[in-house]
C-alpha cells in the first residue's frame, strides 16, 4: 500500500529530515576537509595541537584508505537517504531508508567511539575535526532515532 506523504513531504513538512540534510552537508564538509588534509598535511589547521598526531597515526587509514573517506561516504549516503525521503519520487520506501540511515549512523558511531578511545588512550592526542565530525554524526543519529521511532509507531 502506498504511503500518502502529501502532508509531510518537503522541507517544511518534515523539519527533522531537513535537519538531517543540513547536518549531513556539514558532515560532508568536515569529512571532505579531513580527506583533503590527509593528502595535503600542510593545509591542516589545528587549534588543540593533536590533529597532526592523529592524522599521521597508523589509525588514520583502514585497508590503505583514509578513514575520512569512509566518513565522507557515510555522510553522503545518509544525506542522500534523507533527501530521498523528502521527495515523493523516491525509489526507496521511506521506512527502509530510515532503517538504512539509522543503521549506518549507529555503525559509524560505534567506530567513532573506538577512534576516540584510540585518540585519548593510545595516541594521547585529540583531533578537533574528528570530534566535531563525531558530534555531527551523533546529532544525525538522534534525529534518525526519532524518525525511526515514528516510523515504527505508524506500522
Amino acid at each position: 500500500m502506498a504511503v500518502d506523504r502529501s502532508t509531510t513531504s518537503g522541507w517544511r513538512g518534515n523539519p527533522l529530515l531537513a535537519a538531517v540534510v543540513l547536518l549531513g552537508i556539514v558532515g560532508i564538509g568536515l569529512a571532505g576537509y579531513l580527506t583533503y588534509v590527509h593528502y595535503n598535511e600542510d593545509a591542516l589547521v589545528c587549534t588543540v595541537g593533536g590533529c597532526h598526531t592523529v592524522q599521521q597515526s597508523e589509525y588514520s587509514t583502514m585497508f590503505g584508505v583514509p578513514i575520512a573517506i569512509f566518513g565522507l561516504l557515510m555522510f553522503l549516503t545518509v544525506t542522500l537517504l534523507a533527501l530521498a525521503r523528502l521527495t515523493d519520487r523516491s525509489p526507496i520506501p521511506p521506512d527502509m531508508a530510515t532503517i538504512a540511515a539509522w543503521t549506518l549512523l549507529l555503525t559509524s558511531l560505534l567506530y567513532y567511539a573506538y577512534l576516540t578511545y584510540i585518540e585519548i588512550w593510545e595516541l594521547e592526542a585529540v583531533c578537533q575535526w574528528c570530534v566535531i565530525s563525531s558530534i555531527v554524526a551523533l546529532l544525525m543519529f538522534v534525529l534518525e532515532s526519532v524518525l525511526l521511532t515514528r516510523e515504527l509507531q505508524t506500522e
